[in-house]
């Protein structure tokens, strides 16, 4: 195709969709990945670790809000020291008061208590959530505590570190030796190769075949607690169900855990991984973790609110409808929120 000629089409099609979208779409481009503070009245403002959000502050350093990417403020943040802007995950914002760490949520609630020591690691002095959990120190132990602040890891002196959640699993050091955490705080065991291998050379000794000394040594593992991190991660996160609480709404887990905090104005189920949660007029995806994914580009309409339309923002096969256009054509987006054919 001549050049001139694809300009014009390009052009076209640019106009056709800036000015017939019956919602505001903004697509997600490598100027926005970089993250550009919005116009506002706040003189310092600042990027944070959820797309979409800033942070406003003096000029010495405290804080003063969140601000979203219209520069209005939603959360107000005045009354705290210090704000972890780069640590802000599953809607709950780390902030620092006294010498004392807790977490809000996005609308300013606090969710976590300012009780928590300040952490002196390389990671800086207060942990994300991730994965519904969140390593803080009391008393200057270890321990980890949900998103609603019920203790999943008691704290104790044995821990010299405890990681982040991945996959349901989190690292540890305890007693000087690393373990495994699994997401009820229970050491994982695994199993030991040695003893395995023990079995397996008594039975060949006593004549019997490998067969029978594999089943044995199969037996043996199956006496322990879970074997791998994949037992645990199969059953914590493919069951997250939306929750209503004080009229927001978040996700909770089969036990009733709360992963992630009550945030959201509206909420839909999780599919391929992703969810659509909205607020104020705003949607966007997050994943199993938590994490903002998807940012919040694409606006709340009329026809979101409509039954027959209850399958907006839900991710099928790769693509998720969030919007129609005049003529009755559907715009649907990919999972990294890319314009995709709804067909």
């Amino acid at each position: 195709m001549p050049l001139l000629p694809a300009l014009a089409l390009k052009a076209t099609v640019g106009w056709l969709l800036s000015s017939s979208l019956l919602l505001v779409l903004t697509l997600p481009t490598a100027q926005a990945a970089s993250c550009k503070a919005p116009k506002s009245y706040y003189k310092n403002v600042a990027c944070t670790s959820m797309s979409g959000y800033f942070l406003a502050s003096k000029d010495y350093g405290a804080p003063v809000a969140l601000i979203d990417s219209k520069g209005k403020p939603v959360v107000d943040l005045s009354a705290y020291q210090k704000v972890a802007a780069d640590k802000i995950a599953a809607g709950l914002i780390p902030v620092q008061r006294s010498g004392r760490i807790g977490y809000v949520n996005m609308q300013g609630q606090t969710i976590i208590p300012l009780i928590y020591d300040v952490l002196a690691e390389s990671r800086g002095w207060a942990r994300a959530a991730s994965e519904g959990r969140i390593v803080v120190k009391k008393g200057g132990n270890y321990g980890v505590i949900d998103n609603s602040n019920q203790t999943i890891v008691p704290f104790s002196s044995a821990f010299s570190d405890i990681d982040n959640y991945s996959n349901g699993v989190a690292k540890a050091r305890k007693n000087k030796v690393n373990i495994k955490l699994d997401s009820k705080g229970n050491t994982i065991s695994e199993p030991s190769s040695t003893n395995a291998n023990n079995a397996n050379n008594t039975n060949n000794a006593n004549g019997n075949n490998t067969k029978a000394g594999s089943a044995q040594a199969s037996a043996l593992a199956i006496d322990k607690p879970l074997a791998s991190s994949t037992a645990v991660t199969s059953k914590t996160f493919t069951t997250l169900k939306a929750d209503q609480q004080d009229g927001k709404w978040g996700f909770i887990d089969e036990q009733k855990t709360i992963m992630i905090t009550y945030s959201f104005d509206e909420v839909r189920p999780f599919s391929e991984g992703l969810a659509g949660v909205r607020i104020n007029n705003k949607w966007g995806f997050l994943n199993l973790g938590g994490e903002l994914v998807i940012p919040f580009n694409f606006s709340n309409s009329e026809e979101t609110q409509n039954a027959e339309n209850a399958s907006m923002f839900i991710f099928n096969q790769g693509k998720a409808w969030i919007g129609t256009l005049n003529n009755g054509a559907k715009i649907c987006i990919g999972t990294q929120g890319n314009v995709v054919d709804c067909d």
